[in-house]
């Protein structure tokens, strides 16, 4: 009598395992086909926002302006991190309090800059 009643045990447990596994990997399929079936069709929008192709050297210029910003902004941060380690180190509190105007002033001429950038890509994309 045990025997058959472990025999059914296991035999439940593979069925039940089996319906498991099964039900898991439908549920995959399920939800995954949504995003393999997705079609961009129904946003003809998108198509008119696209950019014209540009000409090398329109590209190639743009691609040197935006290398010199980054450059510009690279040694910005140089400048901005060398005035904060020297606000750090110093002990003087006047001293202190001119070096953080400077800083001030620095981080002001980084937006600016940026501005500029975020303006350029703007006008660019228009």
């Amino acid at each position: 009598m045990l025997k058959t009643v472990v025999f059914f045990y296991i035999k439940l447990r593979r069925y039940i395992m089996k319906k498991s596994i099964l039900f898991a990997v439908l549920t995959t399929v399920a939800l995954s086909a949504p995003i393999a079936f997705a079609d961009d069709a129904h946003h003809p929008e998108q198509d008119k926002k696209a950019a014209p192709a540009k000409s090398s050297k329109t590209a190639g210029a743009a691609d040197k302006q935006t290398d010199m910003q980054m450059d510009q902004m690279q040694e910005q941060m140089k400048k901005m991190q060398a005035q904060m380690e020297k606000i750090r180190k110093t002990t003087d509190p006047k001293e202190r309090q001119k070096l953080m105007q400077q800083h001030m002033q620095s981080m002001n001429e980084g937006m600016k800059m940026m501005r500029g950038m975020c303006g350029d890509m703007k006008g660019a994309a228009a």
